[in-house]
């Protein structure tokens, strides 16, 4: 469990990819070989999330009455505002702080960071093409297509302010960057008492530290962003100089030879010394304060809960925040550009929706409108903020070629199904206007390099976005200020969303995704110029897409813009990527619906904006040309701005084709409609023409929500059918959808005969579950809450829902998903997001609960107690309308958030081991600082009583019921404490023995304590006395083994007899031989070994209803091929090993046994994992995994039932003497240490 809210983003470290979760390993960027692509299971490499920092603080706003002493300090420049630090947890401080006279709000201090989508190399035929020409590498190229006509279109402005009135684009303005990284000697240059930035292709970059008390010039940050990858994409897309004019000490060389879309700016750089909500709120006042004061502020930062698998949040959600931006916005008339939000990123594997992959950022009318970070942050809700004035800008496609395939128009709003498929733009209300976020050539850092030492890498999301609309509002003012015009921040804003483009929604998407127009640099310019006196292009752009990684993900533009390659670095990809030829014009009428025309040899290709795409084969035929060739082919081609048949402006070009032999790498996606009706079937077509080497290709269909191997993993081809043509039609069955209505994807698998599976490129569609507007609001709890934490004291709560909205519902029900979090730290287990069914889709854990709800609407009172629900796990709730059948009706609608806590132990502090025996059960915490406690535990309120005693390295035997004494482990000596006294009544001494574990026998009140001598490390067995705190001699234990080979004991509580045995086991073991285990008699001091035993087991467990010993064991005999966990049985009284019971084809972690109903308990890390070759382990297929416990009946050696819901990661659960599973066969319920490590988890089996 989180304790209190961690809200932590940052920009993702450049090649960093790797896998968090069971069986991981780590893998880089995957990019096309020329064969194609591949991944599998959750070997897939996912961007590994920033580091989580716990909220020290709490942000306090008071009515400057209240008081808080020496642990707090005001918020500079913010009025009656305080950082109150804490020790522990900060939500419950926030809640307390709450309480006292004077205090108006009281939220954790969150971490902020930036809203990048994460940076991946460059290839380096990308940086060398022979391009002419004297101007920028990333312009004549178009590595930097986004600055192109089909972009921002920034270089129309650059020749209107250069040509007609000398000035570079930005001039006169001043650009403040508010961002996060580390500011270095290693990273940075200090130069007369100033830190900067020093980039080739940039100007020097001055940079502050906001300390609390102002901007430091000279200071130094470390622990935020080594590599600066946030600071460095924002000022990629704005500073960067005309090659002629850059630094003579710092002049860029192709990938680093950028253009930005200000270069006249002056660029100041700010960072907090923290990056949390207090320091980004004096960071953005400190910025607005200086002298002069800059005319733009830029944030690319926001509240990155996708680490946790939730959609982040827009900056302006923290009510402090939004009043800090309003302020700077409204009284200091700064224009203020924020990032809306990346979305999901792929920091775990959690679902894509039908929404995209964001949650909508709407605008309240009022104050009381809005939403809180604090309370919707691990929901789905809508957030709704108040209007700002500031500029929240939104993420668009580069040419995308994945949300409608062969589609003319590249540009769509930015979702987890098109663009780089690595993040998803915020949407809604409050969005203002958009700019590219994806394919952005940028910067990060060089490990151990020099302050200007560089790697060229691809970036992007909203990070990339917001800078660009800064260096478009600052080149706006220096327009109006040209012509004589005063624009305030708003003026700005409504220039810029006027003169922009319109953005399509994906087809896929249930819902428009308003964020706001493209951003138009050269038409916002000429709005506030005087007209010129004709229509003129001044440039022919030519941009041609190549996919290098990520299934078409990952692409470059780079280009030489004379000449097309269609073997792009041996890959073939060239042949099927489109080029996009743009027109920088000037002096177009505004207002008119012109016609863009290219012609070759006659055929038109037309566009509606000054960018017209078209694929290298409909060029070549066009031009009456073969596609397959040896040589280069001359094209030429006219491109026109028409208004109706008249023809505004035109211009000439001649493009050589290179030679293709017309194969490529990676199959094109399934031609398939971007909506399926649910329950119909749906045909596709595909066509592996050119395709190098297909081998039994099959065509593939996911499952809900995990759309696509790379970008929404982990992939499981739900539906396979192999294709026996080079192209053709597949009818898909309605069948293969079975997760019901949400987004899919259909691809080709081109190679299904290897151990890994090569892909092509997907398609996503929608099966039609119905629109937006057919979901009922989320759930809320008890005072109109979103997030909601109920205890095992305290277990109930109310829920209020409302269906009426929802058309033919007449009934509802509540719906509790997999419990959460999962292995792979994601909270949100919902699967089919806004689905038409309760979770289930066979593969990935459904969801644990269905309640039925009384009516359409009301409130519901309900004991989490009663819900089938285990605790110390989360879930995520949402309301299900019903029909009158009983069916569900429309969509499922956002979710909320319900975390059930068994018990919190005190001061944050873990629990390490536990003994479960009703009211007399104890636990051992540990406070991280090698001081523990032994403490009373109630587990039926998760209730933490009086300290025993305290210290280090307890070790915890068990508890006797009649006697109510513990018996405890520590140093060389066993302790006894009575429990209800919690007291010391007697301390064994062990002598030069050193306990390796033990047990409590109820019915002889005594201990049974493994033993190994400080000398030779012989074994033996102690018997404690509980009522006289006395021990007999040690019985020698080694009977035919060498010493030290016991370290598993257990004892049957109907004879008394002691077992132990050896521990063997791994990830390779084939072990047995005689006396690996042996049967101890405490009253007559004898030791009986068996002839034969297993010799890799991990665990001892006795079933005495039936005086039998199992031994939990894991035998392989590679760590490339898994094994088998078993359980053998050794017959209590002859010690002859029994046929064993193959339980799960992958390593166990511990057993305990039920000897009522004789039931045995085994743990295991991950669900059931599919055997693969090379994968340790297995694979993992299931995005909902948690760690689990099989039960299985001893008496048929079947598995009746899983219990989930557990995380074994910590360690505290595996082999050896510990008893990580505790039960009660009374009452069939199970002890097990939280995946949080603060709880004592209870289960039912």
């Amino acid at each position: 469990m989180l304790r209190g809210l961690v809200l932590v983003t940052a920009a993702v470290s450049a090649l960093a990819l790797t896998t968090a979760g069971p069986s991981a390993a780590s893998a880089a960027p995957l990019t096309p070989t020329p064969i194609g692509t591949s991944a599998l299971g959750d070997l897939v490499g996912r961007p590994t999330p920033p580091p989580t920092r716990q909220p020290d603080s709490v942000l306090v706003v008071t009515d400057g009455t209240a008081k808080f002493g020496a642990n707090a300090k005001p918020v500079d420049g913010v009025p009656n505002t305080t950082v109150v630090h804490v020790d522990g947890d900060a939500e419950k401080a926030a809640q307390e702080l709450r309480k006292q006279p004077g205090v108006r709000f009281a939220e954790p201090n969150r971490a902020v960071g930036g809203m990048s989508s994460g940076s991946m190399p460059a290839p380096n035929w990308a940086g060398s093409l022979p391009v002419k020409g004297p101007d920028n590498y990333g312009v004549t190229s178009s590595l930097q297509s986004f600055l192109n006509a089909n972009g921002v279109d920034a270089l129309g402005a650059y020749d209107t302010l250069g040509s007609r009135y000398g000035q570079l684009p930005g001039t006169g303005e001043i650009i403040t960057n508010v961002s996060s990284g580390d500011l270095t000697d290693q990273t940075t240059v200090v130069k007369d008492g100033q830190r900067y930035l020093d980039i080739p292709s940039m100007p020097l970059i001055p940079t502050y530290v906001s300390t609390g008390d102002g901007l430091d010039p000279v200071a130094t940050t470390t622990g935020q962003d080594a590599q600066l990858a946030e600071v460095l994409l924002d000022f990629a897309v704005m500073a960067p100089l005309p090659h002629d004019k850059q630094r003579p000490e710092a002049v860029g060389s192709g990938s680093t030879d950028l253009l930005g879309i200000a270069p006249g700016a002056q660029y100041r750089l700010v960072v907090p010394n923290q990056v949390s909500a207090d320091g980004i709120a004096e960071a953005l006042l400190a910025a607005a304060r200086q002298n002069p004061r800059p005319d733009v502020i830029t944030a690319s930062l926001g509240f990155g809960v996708d680490q946790y698998g939730f959609a982040g949040r827009y900056l302006e959600d923290d009510p402090i925040l939004q009043s800090v931006v309003s302020t700077i916005v409204r009284d200091y008339h700064i224009v203020v550009t924020i990032s809306s939000n990346d979305g999901t990123r792929l920091y775990t594997p959690a679902a894509v929706g039908p929404d995209g992959g964001s949650t909508p950022t709407d605008l309240a009318r009022k104050a009381s409108e809005t939403t809180d970070i604090n309370d919707d942050a691990f929901s789905t809700t809508p957030s709704k903020v108040l209007d700002s004035g500031a500029i929240a800008v939104g993420g668009t496609t580069l040419d995308d070629t994945l949300s409608q395939p062969g589609s003319a128009n590249g540009t769509f709003a930015t979702t987890r199904t098109n663009g780089a498929t690595n993040y998803s733009s915020g949407f809604g209300e409050r969005i203002d206007v958009s700019a590219p976020g994806d394919g952005i050539p940028a910067f990060i850092h060089t490990d151990n390099g020099s302050p200007q030492a560089v790697t060229p890498v691809f970036n992007g999301g909203t990070s990339a976005s917001a800078p660009q609309v800064a260096a478009a509002a600052a080149v706006v003012l220096q327009a109006a200020r040209i012509a004589g015009k005063k624009l305030d921040p708003v003026d700005v804003r409504k220039v810029l969303q006027k003169t922009g483009r319109p953005v399509a929604t994906p087809p896929q998407v249930d819902r428009k995704l308003d964020v706001g127009n493209q951003i138009d640099v050269t038409a916002a310019v000429e709005s506030l110029l005087p007209k010129a006196s004709k229509t003129t292009i001044q440039r022919i752009s030519v941009a041609h897409r190549v996919t290098f990684g990520n299934l078409g993900g990952n692409f470059t533009e780079a280009t030489d813009p004379n000449r097309i390659d269609l073997q792009t670095n041996g890959t073939g990809e060239g042949l099927v990527g489109p080029v996009t030829i743009g027109a920088d014009v000037t002096g177009a009428p505004a207002g008119r619906k012109l016609d863009y025309v290219v012609t070759v040899n006659g055929e038109q290709f037309h566009a509606d904006r000054p960018a017209v795409r078209i694929t290298p084969t409909q060029l070549l035929q066009a031009a009456g040309l073969p596609v397959i060739a040896a040589t280069d082919r001359a094209v030429d081609l006219t491109f026109e701005v028409r208004d109706g048949h008249k023809v505004l402006a035109s211009a000439k070009k001649t493009l050589t084709v290179g030679p293709t032999d017309g194969t490529y790498a990676e199959a094109t996606a399934p031609i398939a409609p971007a909506t399926v009706k649910l329950g119909a079937p749906v045909t596709v077509h595909y066509d592996l023409t050119g395709v190098r080497n297909p081998k039994s290709p099959q065509l593939v269909v996911s499952s809900v929500g995990h759309w696509n191997p790379l970008s929404a993993p982990i992939f499981s081809a739900a539906y396979k059918v192999p294709l026996t043509g080079t192209s053709g039609d597949v009818t898909i069955p309605a069948s293969a959808f079975d997760g019901g209505g949400g987004l899919y994807g259909i691809g080709i698998v081109q190679d299904s005969t290897s151990i890994h599976p090569l892909y092509g490129e997907f398609a996503s569609v929608r099966v039609d579950g119905g629109s937006a507007d057919h979901r009922a609001a989320a759930p809320t709890f008890n005072d109109q809450l979103h997030s909601l934490t109920v205890t095992r004291a305290a277990p109930n709560f109310t829920v209020d829902y409302d269906v009426r909205g929802v058309p033919g519902a007449t009934g509802a029900e509540l719906e509790f998903s997999s419990p959460a979090p999962t292995l792979f730290n994601s909270y949100n287990t919902v699967t089919n997001a806004n689905g038409t069914r309760p979770d289930d889709d066979g593969i990935d854990g459904p969801s644990a609960a269905v309640q039925k709800l009384p009516s359409r609407n009301g409130t519901a009172h309900l004991d989490a107690t009663k819900l089938g629900l285990g605790f110390s796990d989360s879930y995520n709730v949402r309301v299900i309308a019903l029909g009158r059948d009983g069916k569900p009706v429309g969509q499922a609608g956002p979710t909320s958030f319900l975390e059930l806590d068994d018990g919190i132990a005190p001061d944050d502090t873990a629990v390490v081991d536990f003994a479960i025996q009703g009211t007399d059960s104890v636990v051992v915490t540990d406070d991280g600082n090698g001081h523990q406690a032994v403490r009373r535990y109630d587990p039926s309120t998760g209730a933490y009583g009086a300290v025993l005693t305290t210290g280090s390295g307890y070790q915890l035997a068990g508890v006797d019921p009649s006697s109510h004494r513990a018996a405890v482990l520590h140093g060389a000596a066993v302790e006894i404490y009575d429990v209800p006294a919690a007291k010391l009544v007697g301390t064994v001494a062990l002598g030069d023995y050193t306990p390796i574990g033990g047990r409590v026998d109820g019915v002889r009140h005594r201990a049974a304590i493994l033993v190994h001598h400080k000398g030779d490390n012989a074994d033996a067995v102690v018997s404690v006395d509980l009522a006289t705190a006395t021990a007999g001699q040690p019985i020698a234990a080694d009977k035919g083994v060498p010493a030290g080979t016991y370290f598993l004991i257990d004892v049957d509580q109907k004879t008394g007899q002691v077992f132990v045995g050896k521990a063997g086991g791994g990830l390779i073991c084939f072990a047995g031989g005689a006396g690996l285990v042996a049967r101890v008699d405490l009253d007559t001091a004898t030791v009986t070994a068996a002839d034969r035993a297993d010799g890799c087991a991990g665990s001892l467990a006795v079933d005495d209803g039936t005086n039998t010993a199992y031994q939990l064991s894991y035998r392989s005999v590679s760590v490339n091929i898994n094994g088998t966990s078993n359980l053998i049985p050794v017959a209590g009284d002859t010690l002859a090993s029994g046929t064993g019971i193959a339980v799960r084809q992958q390593p166990s972690l511990t057993l305990a046994v039920d000897s009522v109903h004789h039931l045995a308990l085994v743990a295991f890390q991950t669900p059931p994992a599919v055997p693969q070759f090379g994968a340790v382990g297995g694979l993992i297929f299931d995005n909902n995994a948690t760690s689990q416990v099989a039960v299985v009946d001893l008496s048929t050696g079947k598995t009746v039932n899983t219990v989930r819901g557990m995380n074994f990661s910590p360690g505290l659960v595996g082999a050896g003497p510990g008893r990580g599973v505790q039960l009660d066969p009374a009452t069939r319920t199970g002890w097990t240490f939280s995946g949080d490590i603060h709880q004592v988890q209870q289960f039912s089996y």
